[in-house]
């Protein structure tokens, strides 16, 4: 078995189909069936079944892919070791951040960072904070930024920022204007909210609950770029973060306002797994970011 055999088995899973991964190998597909079939020459076992068109895993082959990803992970992280020493010439940062974070805070500092490093490749994945976990326990990101709370073993938080929600309305609503609002004010109003893993959502429907109020109305979009359009053009009222609202109030399309019955301050912090060293690209985006809220230094090796 070798390295490119083991890459074109796995590209082969993923893509679904020989033909679907050429393109990840830049080979042909002749080749590309060429390297499964020295693999299972090598292997002295089928790891495809053929069916019409398309190509189910075997048993031999759903262990050759359990334990061919750990060991491409681990050339990825000697990669990573080897790039660090390098002075990070070269890199990967795979980053993953709930929707306010990744749309509106971490482009100027990976933008910053991607200057002082030209060198690193970076990926930056936007997805709820429920989303944003899964992939970081699933190794599929090295870093998350997220907003509390934070219900997951095995995982590393340092605080990053402080937020706060805030009350929006179109500014032909009753509400606008006003500096601050209470709670109850808000009962007959038609909620526009983030989808259910959302951490925004998750503070919102728990501030509300505890103050008492029952939500009677609710509209769920999937962005708050979404939510923004839908208050200004009079559905309803939101809360989200004020750093998601700048513009909106500086050319007066929104207008904010406070809760006053309402604890909607909230910490946003960056997250890694606990085992394991960051891969160096991580850990130096972090020590980047310290200058920028983040209190402590991850570990590397």
């Amino acid at each position: 078995m070798n390295f490119s055999q083991l890459r074109a088995f796995l590209a082969v899973v993923d893509r679904q189909g020989i033909s679907r991964a050429t393109d990840d190998l830049a080979l042909t597909q002749s080749a590309v069936s060429r390297q499964i079939q020295s693999l299972e020459q090598s292997l002295g076992m089928k790891l495809f079944v053929r069916q019409g068109r398309s190509l189910s895993l075997t048993d031999a082959g759903r262990i050759v892919l359990e334990h061919g990803r750990r060991i491409l992970r681990g050339v990825g992280e000697i990669q990573d070791a080897l790039d660090g020493l390098k002075g990070l010439k070269r890199g990967h940062l795979r980053i993953g951040a709930a929707s306010t974070i990744g749309t509106y805070l971490l482009p100027e500092p990976l933008g910053a960072f991607k200057g002082q490093f030209p060198g690193i490749e970076i990926t930056l994945e936007i997805a709820n904070k429920a989303e944003t976990l899964r992939r970081l326990l699933a190794q599929e990101i090295d870093v998350g930024f997220v907003g509390p709370p934070i219900r997951a073993a095995g995982l590393v938080a340092d605080e990053y920022l402080e937020d706060e929600l805030v009350l929006i309305t179109a500014p032909a609503h009753p509400l606008a204007g006003s500096p601050s609002v209470g709670a109850r004010d808000l009962a007959d109003e038609v909620f526009i909210m983030r989808e259910r893993g959302s951490g925004t959502r998750e503070i919102m429907e728990e501030e509300l609950l505890r103050a008492g109020l029952e939500i009677r109305k609710v509209m769920e979009l999937g962005s708050s770029e979404a939510i923004k359009q839908a208050v200004a053009a009079g559905l309803g009222v939101s809360l989200v973060s004020r750093y998601a609202i700048t513009l909106e109030i500086l050319t007066g399309r929104l207008c904010s306002a406070g809760v006053r019955d309402l604890r909607l301050t909230r910490q946003l912090y960056a997250v890694y797994r606990q085992q394991g060293p960051l891969p160096w690209a991580a850990a130096a985006f972090l020590e980047f970011m310290k200058g920028k809220g983040l209190d402590r230094s991850p570990r590397s090796d």
